[in-house]
């Protein structure tokens, strides 16, 4: 099973990176597989380290594939690092070994601290459509409009009936995105 997280990676000087990441779980590991290149990778492979933060809040996945990352955080304890304030939780990682791959290297994490910050509330049927419409986002410049142009479509219907204020937001913010990137 795939969660969708936001992971924070630091490099050596400090800098974070948050980016939205699907990764694996078994008992007290964790797996993240990177596309070359990508930020998280490389800073990955920098400092070994990184927090995997829990949300519910579909914004910040748009946020991330808008490039709009200066998200409010927090240092973690168990590493040099951060985490996404306002994350209904956290796990701190230490990279256990590395899995190599031309395309995508798997980062075997071990658990070094998990943190619950807030009771989790649940997602609203909105916030799934907006978070499979940023995995459209992100993968624009690789499918054929109409393929893109069909499933945005079909991830509408939920938006329409379930969403709140935030998500109509959040939903036309990537939309726009989508419609704008998508190359025939």
């Amino acid at each position: 099973m795939i969660l969708e997280t936001i992971i924070a990676t630091t490099n050596k000087k400090g800098q974070v990176n948050f980016a939205p990441f699907g990764i694996r779980k078994d008992k007290n590991f964790l797996f993240i597989s990177p596309y070359i290149p990508s930020q998280t990778l490389l800073n990955l492979e920098e400092t070994m380290q990184a927090a995997v933060n829990y949300v519910n809040d579909s914004s910040f996945f748009v946020n991330c594939i808008l490039g709009k990352k200066n998200f409010k955080k927090e240092k973690c304890v168990k590493i040099k690092g951060f985490f996404l304030k306002g994350a209904e939780a956290h796990d701190e990682v230490v990279v256990d070994s590395i899995i190599k791959d031309r395309i995508r290297p798997t980062f075997k994490c071990k658990v070094v601290r998990r943190i619950y910050h807030k009771r989790y509330e649940g997602f609203n049927r909105a916030d799934g459509s907006i978070i499979e419409a940023c995995i459209l986002a992100s993968r624009v410049k690789i499918l054929k409009k109409k393929k893109i142009l069909v499933s945005l479509n079909n991830l509408k219907n939920s938006v329409v009936k379930t969403a709140g204020d935030n998500q109509i937001k959040s939903w036309n913010l990537i939309r726009k995105y989508i419609l704008d990137e998508a190359k025939d």
